[in-house]
């Protein structure tokens, strides 16, 4: 049995090549490996940063509740129907929606409501009058 280099050659050249190309291959997947893993890692930073923040901003909202709970908390808002009633009223006196709104520390928007809300009980009342 003579083994010639030729036949060495030829049997060693491809499976260098096949070294090689599984060589590379590896290389490749360890680089995306390691890009993954930074991402990762930045994915974590700015979870972690979002998290404190939260956490935070929680906590001086809670703080900030418990200071206004404390401050108001002997006065209580006028009932809902005495408001009504001081609305309506003051509009038919003859006073405007943005003077009602100041008097009564509300949104104009809010006035508007308590208005029509007066309107439409008027209109069930003389309904069922009829």
């Amino acid at each position: 049995m003579n083994v010639t280099i030729e036949a060495i050659l030829v049997a060693a050249v491809p499976a260098l090549l096949v070294i090689g190309a599984v060589i590379w291959v590896h290389v490749q997947q360890q680089a995306a490996i390691d890009r993954l893993d930074d991402r990762i890692a930045h994915l974590m930073a700015g979870v972690s940063l979002l998290t404190d923040t939260t956490e935070g901003a929680l906590r001086d909202v809670a703080v900030e509740i418990g200071r206004l709970a404390v401050t108001v908390e002997g006065a209580r808002p006028p009932a809902p129907a005495v408001t009504q009633r001081r609305i309506a009223s003051a509009s038919r006196r003859g006073r405007t929606v943005q003077d009602i709104a100041a008097n009564e520390q509300v949104s104009e928007g809010e006035v508007r409501l308590h208005l029509q809300l007066d309107k439409s009980r008027k209109d069930r009342t003389h309904a069922s009058l009829r």
